[in-house]
């Protein structure tokens, strides 16, 4: 099953309601504001870093888009020190493109640090896997899904 399939999959098994749109491929920020606009969508843009862990294992960072990485934290919450993965084990590892890492949809040995910042916003808008496809999700529901997940999830504050 594809990364694309996989997270629509997720949000059916739930009913979670979302709106997905197709677009030229978004592979940073002006072009997503610019298919946000275009296509009225509402919420806050989504930012994912694949981590690769001190010790072992991976985890994916899911921010906002402004938000900068507090690496301390990040090593108290995970337990091991983070430093951002090569393009080669995103691709490998998790089907994302490089530039347009999506939040959900990896196998469970990945680590899934949700900032709480997203929570503040009322939709939450990132890539289901192709840099040409957006969904729009409200994040109340995407609340409800994250405990049903066989990945861990871990919270963290963006500094």
């Amino acid at each position: 099953m594809s990364l694309h399939a996989r997270n629509l999959a997720l949000l059916d098994d739930l009913s979670i309601p979302y709106r997905e749109v197709s677009h030229e491929a978004v592979l940073d920020y002006p072009t997503a504001h610019a298919v946000r606009q275009r296509f009225g969508l509402r919420g806050v843009e989504s930012k994912s870093l694949f981590l690769r862990l001190r010790g072992g294992g991976y985890a994916m960072l899911v921010t906002l888009e402004n938000a900068r990485a507090d690496w301390v934290q990040l090593k108290a919450v995970l337990g091991a020190r983070p430093s951002i993965a090569s393009d080669e084990e995103l691709v490998a590892l998790t089907g994302c493109v490089p530039q347009c890492a999506c939040p959900l949809g990896h196998a469970a040995a990945i680590t899934l640090v949700f900032d709480d910042a997203i929570f503040q916003h009322e939709y939450l808008l990132f890539s289901p896997g192709p840099p040409e496809r957006t969904l729009e999700v409200s994040t109340a529901d995407l609340a409800r899904l994250l405990p049903t997940l066989p990945n861990r999830v871990l919270n963290y504050r963006s500094s």
